[in-house]
């Protein structure tokens, strides 16, 4: 779950980002948005995704591997202790990738992997010797998770996990982390109290753990599971985000934005927020820094002293086309292409260098509910 702001806040964030120098930490690559489910809040290939407007040229466009490792040797060349996070759609569909994580723990970058879990069962071998973490994406118990990934899925999923922990208990492996994770939605936040209990009850012989933000490694595990607030805007924000690209950074806008607009969020916060506390008191964690759920769904306004992002000068990422952009989820301000620029052009060039200036005394109007605002300056 995500938290108020720490030390930095307010405006002490707003004086921090001033001095801030860019220090590459973490790229998130997004090598091709292929997906085989169709989870109906997906801003990718949900029922308002920007990908459903144009599948065949996301079908069609992958990452060359040629060129990304080309870049990634760039990256590795001049940064040490850099994460790469690896998604789409779905990462395992990508044509080459066992050749690009192989490459990434070549030049020793830690590879954090975002899956839906459908096709763990054909890689555990490698993931097992290549992978710190896999970020499991389950919705609920098996009625809730199927109506919104499709029937069997929950099956299919807690099958490939099982597996995965079997191998891993069999060669006395401690990696990849297994991390499940719940996004609260309209559909499923009234099954979040009977996540846990279903998944023990799946797996009856493993270690299941609720995260805990503020001491994530204290417990011993063999799943953690984690709770995450629905990324949204208002249909306002949107586009009032539209014209601030347009007037103040000359950018026209992709639809990628319109993935996030919700008109109204059905959710009983008041419901939710009790039956979160419940959970965590539960399973022993202390909330009282967690971000108050009923105003992150009812008032965008509030940012919970979260005043800057720090990401620009911390994360590129990197697109199935090439292009890089400061941003995990708009697509729309670049800074550059992996197949014309090198690293150097991009990380230091003059639109990554206007974008950091324009963000130290302005935020966009999409940041409110970025996963991004929510990443602590201090632990990014």
């Amino acid at each position: 779950m995500w938290t108020n702001a720490g030390a930095l806040r307010d405006d002490a964030l707003v004086d921090y980002v001033q001095k801030l120098a860019p220090q590459l930490k973490q790229m998130t690559i997004f090598p091709s948005e292929i997906c085989n489910y169709r989870c109906n809040f997906c801003h990718i290939w949900g029922d308002t995704g920007w990908a459903l407007k144009e599948p065949q040229r996301v079908i069609r466009e992958q990452l060359d591997i040629a060129v990304l490792k080309r870049f990634i040797d760039q990256v590795a060349a001049v940064n040490r202790n850099v994460g790469v996070i690896l998604t789409g759609g779905e990462i395992m569909l990508y044509q080459h990738f066992e050749e690009l994580v192989s490459h990434l723990r070549s030049k020793r970058m830690n590879v954090y992997l975002l899956t839906n879990g459908s096709l763990i069962k054909k890689r555990i071998n490698f993931l097992i010797e290549n992978v710190v973490i896999c970020n499991i994406s389950i919705d609920g118990p098996r009625e809730y998770h199927d109506e919104i990934r499709g029937k069997g899925s929950f099956d299919t999923i807690c099958d490939n996990i099982e597996a995965l922990l079997q191998e891993k208990k069999r060669r006395k492996k401690m990696f990849p982390y297994i991390s499940i994770n719940m996004v609260l939605s309209p559909t499923n936040y009234k099954a979040a109290k009977d996540l846990i209990p279903s998944l023990r009850e799946r797996f009856k012989d493993s270690t299941i753990i609720l995260h805990d933000t503020k001491n994530p490694w204290m417990k011993k595990r063999d799943i953690a599971v984690n709770f995450s607030p629905l990324l949204y805007t208002t249909p306002e924000r949107g586009q009032a985000y539209a014209k601030q690209m347009k007037e103040h950074l000359n950018v026209d806008v992709s639809p990628a934005w319109q993935g996030f607009v919700e008109e109204a969020i059905d959710i009983d916060t008041q419901y939710l927020k009790k039956d979160l506390q419940d959970i965590w008191a539960a399973e022993g964690v202390d909330y009282s820094d967690y971000v108050d759920i009923h105003d992150y769904y009812t008032d965008i306004h509030n940012v919970f002293g979260r005043s800057k992002c720090v990401a620009p000068w911390h994360e590129l990422i990197i697109r199935r086309t090439g292009d890089v952009y400061p941003c995990v989820d708009l697509p729309d301000y670049k800074l550059g292409n992996i197949y014309e620029n090198s690293y150097e052009e991009i990380w230091e060039g003059e639109r990554a260098a206007t974008f950091r200036d324009y963000l130290k005394t302005d935020n966009l109007m999409m940041c409110n509910r970025c996963t991004r605002l929510f990443a602590d300056a201090e632990t990014f």
